[in-house]
């Protein structure tokens, strides 16, 4: 199963009772270049120093090692599916056990906690993007929904059209040039065609940007034919020839579809860098806290949030309201200053992006921990603009 949405995240969010500790897995499956990756590789040390601090306790090195198996043969199960980037969460003695294949790159990881670790998990669904690419020739066509990982084969078209004559003489002329009418009638029909469909397709999900694949004159024409708001938000045109079977030209869709993701993930968000420079943005965990329980960042794009790596930071949960988050608290979490509930401890990163799912904000992610250190990590941008 691919995770999309939090419900396919729900036996992790509400995992079974009991005291056992939860070992979570993520892993780079999927091979490059022909080779397959040793994704058991980064894990190694990890598990070694696991295994050593479970030295002397019969049960718990017994426990580990049953966790380590599940885990190793769920990741090895997707592994065959060709899935690129996998999850993965054993406790044997909870009764749980899950695994996910990922659309978008995740760093290594092996956490051994009394919870999942769900910090890389929630940032693939914010940062899952789906791209409209379409491989087109003069009256043939394929569209793919694709991400970095896979690329699925939504509709083809192929239309009939007359072949070109090389004949010669007065008859055999205009026979040639009724034909050639003809041909350009049904390219334009085909044409006309894929348009719509690709405008239907574009209303009824959310995709993030329009691919195009094929010959230049081809892509000119089909560009032209596009109406704006498509026309707009295409970033690729790409010479490709036409092929006949499909999997000579899925693999270059989804490697496109990762170049343009890498893009977006550089660039964040439009103008975030130089607000960030320019210090109009709200950091630091309580800042940014209060501004999303404040509304000043909505849902659907009117603001949004900018993390930077998990810096473990823990925070208190009230245990009935959810979406009220305390500030951070160096003592026990004690009771919520909303509804007096009690709160527990939960990971300010987790629980930030648990609410911003829930509640459709936008959340966007830098890797280089530099980049935000003198805000702790963390940003939110106010409502401006709309962010797409």
């Amino acid at each position: 199963m691919t995770a999309r949405t939090l419900t396919d995240l729900q036996p992790l969010l509400d995992p079974s009772a009991g005291t056992g500790w939860v070992l979570s897995c993520y892993a780079a499956i999927g091979g490059v270049d022909g080779f397959r990756a040793d994704w058991e590789a980064p894990f190694r040390d990890k598990a070694d120093a696991l295994k050593k601090a479970a030295a002397g306790d019969d049960e718990a090195r017994q426990e580990l090692d049953e966790n380590l198996s599940a885990v190793r043969h769920g990741i090895a199960a997707l592994r065959e599916t060709g899935a690129r980037w996998a999850a993965a969460f054993s406790s044997t003695r909870r009764g749980l056990f899950h695994t996910v294949a990922l659309d978008v790159p995740v760093e290594p990881d092996l956490v051994l906690d009394r919870s999942p670790y769900l910090v890389p998990l929630l940032s693939a669904l914010h940062r899952r993007r789906e791209y409209l690419a379409v491989h087109t020739d003069t009256h043939r066509s394929r569209v793919y929904a694709t991400t970095p990982a896979v690329a699925r084969l939504l509709v083809e078209f192929d239309e009939v059209v007359p072949k070109h004559q090389h004949s010669s003489g007065e008859r055999y002329g205009y026979e040639q040039a009724t034909i050639a009418r003809h041909r350009e009638d049904r390219i334009l029909h085909y044409r006309k065609d894929l348009v719509r469909a690709l405008e239907k397709i574009w209303d009824e999900s959310h995709y993030a940007a329009l691919i195009l694949l094929g010959e230049h004159e081809v892509l000119e024409q089909l560009r032209s034919a596009l109406p704006p708001r498509l026309a707009e938000r295409v970033v690729r045109e790409v010479p490709e020839s036409w092929y006949e079977g499909e999997s000579q030209v899925e693999e270059r869709v989804r490697s496109l579809a990762a170049e343009v993701f890498a893009e977006d993930e550089e660039t964040v968000a439009p103008d975030f860098w130089e607000l960030l420079r320019e210090g109009a943005v709200i950091g630091g965990a309580t800042a940014v806290l209060e501004a999303v329980q404040n509304g000043r960042i909505a849902p659907s794009g009117h603001g949004y949030l900018v993390f930077g790596p998990d810096l473990r930071e823990t925070v208190s949960r009230c245990t009935i309201c959810q979406w009220t988050i305390s500030k951070a608290l160096d003592t026990a979490p004690g009771h919520c200053p909303c509804c007096q509930a009690p709160c527990e401890s939960g990971n300010l990163l987790e629980e930030l992006l648990l609410s911003a799912l829930k509640h459709g904000i936008v959340a966007r992610f830098v890797p280089d921990p530099a980049a935000l250190k003198r805000y702790g990590g963390i940003v939110a941008v106010p409502a401006r603009s709309r962010v797409p």
